[in-house]
């Protein structure tokens, strides 16, 4: 298993945020997708944990004027994780690869 192409990515949260990720990285096999602080600032987005009805969540929020939107909520697992759903805006997808041979 091994990355196979760079470049920047676009995708949709699912209450339709998009999120815009300069230095990506594709690796197929994986069943994750990692978000770094720095791409969701990239964003005009910020992140802080709140209390769902006694469920930890993590709340993505976006400043607009002098007021504070959540534009996301991602549950807790047990694991310490948060997560969601993302989808890649398919008529965009261009990928740059890098090939090494062997």
């Amino acid at each position: 298993m091994h990355i196979v192409g760079t470049g920047r990515a676009t995708i949709i949260l699912p209450n339709g945020t998009e999120l815009v990720i300069q230095e990506a990285l594709l690796y197929p096999e994986s069943t994750r997708t990692l978000l770094s602080f720095k791409d969701i600032r990239a964003n005009d987005l910020h992140v802080e944990t709140n209390d769902d009805n006694g469920k930890e969540c993590l709340i993505m929020t976006k400043k607009i004027g002098d007021n504070k939107k959540i534009v996301e909520t991602f549950p807790s697992m047990r694991q310490a994780l948060y997560y969601t759903y993302i989808k890649p805006i398919h008529k965009h997808v261009t990928m740059q690869t890098i090939i090494r041979k062997k």
